[in-house]
């Protein structure tokens, strides 16, 4: 009898230590249950005790979790939809509170889900599409953050950070106003070539008036130039017949001889014709 009765001690021994005895690591936290009810919460990583069978052991984790939100479509002060895709990042600071709030952590996402959706359509219904995607994001996410953090509290829950990832139109919606845009920049490119070609033309009609009244006024110089030289000449000439008339008649009749006499030419005259006179020897 006395083997058998060790034996059923050692059994019961070893029962009591596989079920009595529960590790917590470090990023872990572990609610001890009593019959259902909350009995301690065990933050701190080791070796714990609990009663066999009669009471049970909970974890929860201590670290910073994320939760990545479905794109939703909500619209802005200016009557603009706008897919907006967010994620949340939480951590679990009471877990009595949570456990007796959602009881584990699916239950938790989709109660955070729903609180940072509502604040988000709350904050964007405000809001502009051009704040959603100018600096201003930065404040509607700290402001999103600080009513969620108000509204987890009570479950327990800490929101650490709200982000939204891209705030868009929905694609039916882009296109048209990619449309739009287009549309718009061809017309202002339309009115920069028409006020380029107006300026060019403007330009090409001024180098044209400029050039015509430079043509004039070096036609003017050129007459006045030609006028002057013709005066002088007369005056030389004038001069040199005063002195000499002979030579002067000598000179002329050459010149006319020049253009007369040119190569090929077959003129017949009398020698008693006066034109003939300087080859006459009179």
């Amino acid at each position: 009898m006395r083997p058998m009765l060790l034996i059923v001690l050692a059994a019961i021994a070893g029962i009591v230590c596989v079920n009595g005895f529960f590790t917590v690591a470090e990023t872990q936290q572990a609610m001890v249950l009593t019959l259902g009810k909350v009995d301690r919460v065990v933050a701190e990583p080791g070796l714990n005790f609990k009663m066999p069978f009669y009471q049970q052991v909970i974890y929860f984790d201590k670290r910073i979790l994320e939760t990545d939100s479905d794109p939703e479509e909500v619209q802005s002060v200016d009557k603009k939809r706008v897919v907006v895709d967010s994620f949340t990042r939480w951590r679990i600071v009471d877990a009595e509170a949570f456990y007796k709030a959602v009881r584990n952590q699916s239950t938790a996402v989709n109660r955070i889900d729903t609180i940072v959706n509502s604040n988000i359509r709350r904050v964007v219904a405000r809001e502009t599409l051009e704040e959603l995607v100018s600096g201003e994001r930065t404040r509607l996410m700290e402001e999103i953050q600080k009513e969620s953090g108000k509204q987890a509290g009570p479950l327990g829950i800490e929101i650490v950070d709200v982000r939204i990832k891209r705030a868009d139109l929905p694609q039916a919606n882009a296109s048209a106003v990619f449309q739009r845009m287009r549309t718009e920049r061809e017309k202002e490119a339309k009115e920069i070539r028409a006020n380029g070609a107006e300026e060019a033309q403007k330009i090409r009609a001024d180098a044209n008036k400029q050039r015509t009244i430079l043509l004039a006024e070096a036609e003017r110089d050129a007459q006045k130039l030609r006028g002057e030289g013709e005066a002088k000449s007369i005056k030389i000439t004038g001069e040199a017949f005063s002195k000499d008339s002979s030579f002067y008649s000598f000179l002329r009749s050459l010149e006319a001889y020049t253009e007369s006499l040119k190569s090929g030419t077959t003129m017949v005259l009398d020698s008693s014709v006066e034109f003939m006179d300087v080859f006459s020897g009179k």
